[in-house]
């Protein structure tokens, strides 16, 4: 029992660290995705606390496993908040909102988990109420690894092609597990129902998921402070060039969209300029560098960068 106790103590703990990551991530960034994440968590604290109760309290898990065979309530919610945070958090990974075909599948996915425990006792109508939970996760995986084929940040394709993966292969898991420990563990006679209700596959699914984040978090901090690191050595090779060909401040902004490729059209949206104006700060660059085709500026910048 000291080794259960541990084990949850553990579980909860990584949750809880996890989720101040997440916390921490979006107060800072306001980015919706973290605050998903955050939430996704929270549920799968609620859902070891509940399993930890029925494994330490035995009134309470005699009147669980009771409500659960004729209204699960609360693991509907735990099911239906997951599903909804998770699908959420993947459409984010993908730049993407919900679409109403994913809110048909969650109401899908809630009216099936309402009506089967309207069925007769038994154990296979336990087995029917977790696999749809489980055929969601398989639509997941496959939601994930079509996300690895659109135009997206490749950071975001490569936590997508994670997912999916363990996605896929927990789902079968799961559903292993669950047909074994059902049909072959539970009891679910008239005079007693026992139900064994921690799924050590979808433990180990959640821990999975919480070192993936912990990845995702660390990386994509390292990798935008690379990213800010090189811009800023950038800028200060453009404003160095910039000073040695003597252009005036705004010149010097003009120039910089130059090197992105901005047509003059662009250059005077971005600068709130009038497209004349552009084409004189741009004809007085090509005077200061001597040439006579925006094709020029590239070789020479070039130049000057190799030379520094």
């Amino acid at each position: 029992m000291i080794a259960i106790f541990v084990y949850n103590i553990l579980l909860i703990i990584l949750y809880s660290i996890t989720m101040a990551f997440a916390i921490n991530s979006y107060m800072k960034e306001k980015n919706k995705l973290f605050l998903l994440i955050s939430l996704y968590l929270a549920f799968f604290i609620f859902d070891n606390v509940i399993i930890y109760m029925t494994e330490f309290i035995n009134s309470f898990a005699r009147s669980y496993d009771q409500a659960f065979m004729s209204a699960p309530a609360v693991k509907t919610i735990i099911f239906m908040g997951n599903a909804f945070f998770s699908i959420s958090i993947i459409a984010a990974l993908r730049k993407e909102k919900l679409k109403p075909f994913h809110y048909g599948l969650l109401i899908v996915l809630a009216i099936w988990m309402l009506s089967i425990p309207l069925l007769a006792n038994s154990a296979f109508k336990v087995w029917l109420y977790y696999l749809g939970n489980q055929i969601f996760l398989l639509y997941l995986a496959f939601y994930c690894w079509r996300g690895t084929k659109l135009s997206i940040p490749s950071v975001n394709q490569r936590y997508l092609k994670k997912l999916s993966i363990v996605s896929l292969l927990f789902s079968l898991l799961i559903i292993i597990e669950d047909s074994f420990v059902i049909f072959n563990v539970d009891q679910y006679s008239s005079l007693t129902t026992k139900i064994y209700n921690r799924s050590i596959s979808e433990d180990i699914f959640s821990i999975v998921v919480c070192l993936i984040l912990f990845q995702f978090f660390f990386r994509e901090r390292n990798e935008k402070a690379a990213e800010s690191s090189e811009e800023l050595e950038q800028t200060v090779l453009i404003q160095s060039f910039c000073h040695a060909h003597q252009f005036t401040q705004r010149e010097c902004e003009v120039f910089q969209l130059l090197l992105l490729h901005y047509s003059n059209q662009e250059i005077a949206d971005q600068l709130f300029l009038s497209l004349g104006t552009v084409k004189t700060h741009v004809h007085n660059i090509f005077i200061k560098l001597e040439i006579k085709k925006r094709t020029q500026i590239f070789p020479l910048f070039e130049t000057y960068e190799a030379s520094t």
